[in-house]
């Protein structure tokens, strides 16, 4: 089984947790606004009567690109298609931390199940997306 995905977001990275004064650890509100706008996405475009990837199979990433709208300062002539993206955020732990959390008990029940992940950019392109082709290696 294969799922091809097309989040119309702008990427997010995770932030590490906030503390308050009094010691309280809390989730800072544009990380948990993005994993809803993501799990809202994913919902819609999952065929009906899909249940969740269980516990107890193996999960390969086949593709995962990561799309940043170009910025201004990109000159006209080189927008065309992707342009590899090599500044911040930083592409395996903050970027696919906020994914793969809003994903969990929507497509699969743990992320940890992930065991391959192919093809996995980053790059300025015409407008902002994820898409990320999930294949479950036990079906």
């Amino acid at each position: 089984m294969e799922i091809k995905l097309k989040i119309q977001l702008k990427p997010t990275p995770h932030q590490s947790v906030k503390m308050t004064r009094g010691g309280r650890t809390y989730q800072p509100k544009k990380i948990l606004d993005y994993k809803a706008k993501v799990q809202e996405a994913v919902r819609e475009q999952l065929p009906s009567g899909f249940s969740c990837i269980g516990a107890d199979a193996n999960i390969h990433i086949t593709k995962l690109h990561y799309l940043f709208e170009y910025t201004k300062s990109t000159p006209k002539y080189k927008r065309g298609g992707l342009i590899p993206k090599n500044s911040r955020p930083d592409l395996h732990d903050n970027l696919n931390k906020a994914l793969f959390d809003a994903l969990e008990g929507i497509v699969w029940e743990r992320d940890q199940n992930i065991v391959a992940m192919d093809d996995v950019r980053k790059y300025y392109a015409p407008e902002d997306a994820i898409i990320i082709n999930i294949q479950c290696l036990n079906s």
